[in-house]
Order: structure tokens, then C-alpha cells, then sequence
């Protein structure tokens, strides 16, 4: 685990002195999976579940009592985003299916914008090939997460703010503070035992929200903790290449690498389409929109701070919704599911 890491430090230090955004997450994930393609195999321990706790603690700090008062007003947005979601799934099922050539539980699930280990595992258990469904997942994850702070920067002008300087912004923590941020975390963690989508981060993320929508504190969480969490996340994202066989899988490469442009591509124009229909800036709808995954996706909105509860909290939708209807239309599309092993073990097994 120690030098994958290192080496991910590395490389967010170099994309930090190149002023890249997001370096310690983009620079760590270029760099580990540089490592994965060309150097010897190793693993990342499921170092997801430490993370995602620190990442939902902090996504719910964007939610102040204003802020909180002002979710219910934003269900139109949500449901744009589903329909999104739906549009693209429905469009990815066509192409992996008539242009990709693979069977129909593959094709459906790897269409689905959600999360790599629950997509892989979903679709494993109706029938799907695992083995495409991680790599098409990976690419697509990967790709979302490199491309879209490069295009908000680079397109539209915007600059992210280093995650240290946004935490910053907030209230500096007290013992009380503390007390309350770790609870936020422990009780996210273990309410992912009920295995709710999105897992520990949205667990946090709730409790986070409550805590700092109610205005029991204006913390979040230290800068260091977070600047770490940053490159354990890259480096996560990065180790998913390891053991990939390049030309064993080549075509699948080219197709899912296709069809995250094509995505992307649907993802701007939906974004200014509903720029134009919610009064919201093209930045923060592209972000409420890119098909990535939640922890680095959450990463990305706090950077940026573009209306970061409104794209936090449309993340958390879009998540919601493929995770509660996939195993509904898997089942009246490809019969039964059957039982598989661990996702956190199918997210780690790429080959």
C-alpha cells in the first residue's frame, strides 16, 4: 500500500507545481495508474471506506442553514437529472449493443452513469461479463473525472480553488467541532452497513448536512485530512488499471473510451440546455451532470464551489436513481439476480 501511495503524492506534488486543478487527485491518478499500465501488478487495500466517510463530512459542510432550506426547491433540477440519466442509459444500451457487439445484461448495465464496484457487481449478478463491465466503468470514471475540471477551467474560465483554501473559508474547529465531524464519519460508516446507495459518503454526507443545516456547527473537516483523502482517492481511481491486458482488451478500450466522449459530449449540451431552463451558470449544470463517480465527483463540486450543495446534491440523486432502478429493470429484463462476491473485491479485480 505505502509506495502506490507515494507515488500518487508524487504526482499530485507535480500537477500542484504545474497549477493544474484538483492536483493532489488528477496528478495522483495519473501517476499510479502510469504505475498500473507499465509497472509491476500491485493492490490499493479498499481504502474507499476511509475516504468516503471524510468526503461525505465535508460535502455536507456546503449545506448551511440557507442552503438546507432551499433543497426541497430544487426538485425540478433532480428530475432533470434523471431524465438525463435515463436518456443516456437508454442510449448506451444501443450502442453497446449494436455497435459494440455485447450481450444485453453487459450492455445495459455498462451504459448505467453510476458507480464502478455497484455497476460491475449488478451486473454480474444478471448475467453481465464482469471483466468489460470494470473496464468500460473504469474508463468511464477515469475519463470524467480528468476531463471535466480540465473543460470548466479551460472552456469556461473557472479556476478551482485548492480544497485547502475552501476549508479554509470555514469556521476553524473546536473540540466541539471535532467531536461532532468524527461522529458525522463513524455514524456514516456504519449506517453503510444497511448498504444504502452511495454507501458511506451519503450516509456522512446526510448527517454532515443535518448537523450544519441545524447550525450546530460551521466546521469542516482539517485541511491536511483532506489534501490526504485527495490523493488516497486519486491513487484509488489510478490502481484500477493494474492488471488491464492492453491487447487483450483493445477494442473493448477503444469502444468505452467512445462512448465516454459521446457521453460527455451529451453531457455538455444537456448542461446548457438546463442552464437555460433553471437560471443556473453552464459550469455548475455540467458538474451536476458528469457521469462520474460520487467520492471524486463530490471532490470536483467542493473545488470549484459552484453552488456546491446544488451539485453535490444532484449527484447524490442521480446515484440514488441508477442504483434503485437498475436491479428493478436488471430483474424484469434478465430474470433473477444470482449471488456474487463482494463488490469492493469485483472493483479491485479489473482482469
Amino acid at each position: 500500500m505505502a509506495w502506490p501511495l507515494a507515488v500518487g503524492t508524487i504526482g499530485g506534488a507535480v500537477f500542484y507545481a504545474l497549477n493544474t486543478p484538483l492536483p493532489w487527485t488528477l496528478g495522483a491518478l495519473t501517476a499510479v495508474a502510469l504505475v498500473a499500465i507499465f509497472g509491476p501488478p500491485f493492490k490499493i487495500p479498499a481504502l474507499t471506506q476511509v475516504a468516503r466517510p471524510v468526503v461525505g463530512v465535508l460535502a455536507g459542510s456546503a449545506f448551511t442553514p440557507a442552503v438546507a432550506a432551499s433543497v426541497f426547491g430544487w426538485w425540478d433540477a433532480f428530475v432533470y437529472v434523471i431524465a438525463v440519466s435515463c436518456a443516456a442509459t437508454a442510449l448506451g444500451f444501443l450502442y453497446f449493443r449494436v455497435i459494440g457487439g455485447l450481450d444485453r445484461p453487459t450492455s445495459f448495465f455498462a451504459s448505467m452513469p453510476g458507480g464502478l464496484g455497484e455497476l460491475s457487481l449488478l451486473g454480474d449478478q444478471y448475467g453481465g461479463d464482469v471483466r468489460n463491465l470494470v473496464l468500460i466503468h473504469s474508463i468511464r470514471v477515469v475519463a470524467v473525472v480528468f476531463t471535466v475540471p480540465l473543460a470548466v477551467q479551460f472552456l469556461f474560465g473557472a479556476s478551482a480553488i485548492p480544497l485547502a483554501a475552501r476549508v479554509a473559508e470555514h469556521v476553524p474547529a473546536g473540540a466541539w467541532d471535532w467531536a461532532i465531524l468524527t461522529l458525522c464519519g463513524i455514524g456514516g460508516f456504519v449506517i453503510a452497513w444497511l448498504k444504502l446507495p452511495g454507501g458511506a459518503l451519503v450516509a456522512a454526507m446526510v448527517l454532515s448536512a443535518l448537523v450544519h443545516g441545524f447550525d450546530l456547527t460551521q466546521a469542516a473537516p482539517p485541511t491536511w485530512l483532506v489534501s490526504a483523502v485527495q490523493v488516497v482517492i486519486g491513487s484509488i481511481a489510478g490502481s484500477r488499471f493494474v492488471g488491464v491486458k492492453w491487447r487483450e482488451f483493445g477494442r473493448l478500450i477503444a469502444l468505452a473510451t467512445l462512448w465516454t466522449a459521446i457521453l460527455l459530449l451529451i453531457t455538455v449540451l444537456f448542461a446548457v440546455l438546463g442552464s437555460a431552463l433553471f437560471g443556473r451558470d453552464i459550469p455548475t449544470m455540467l458538474l451536476a451532470l458528469a457521469p462520474g463517480g460520487i467520492v471524486e465527483m463530490t471532490v470536483v463540486a467542493y473545488a470549484f464551489g459552484f453552488q456546491t450543495a446544488f451539485v453535490i446534491a444532484c449527484q447524490v440523486c442521480r446515484v440514488f436513481a441508477v442504483l434503485t432502478f437498475a436491479p428493478l429493470v436488471g430483474g424484469a429484463l434478465f430474470g433473477r439476480a444470482k449471488t456474487v462476491k463482494d463488490p469492493e473485491k469485483v472493483e479491485q479485480e479489473p482482469d
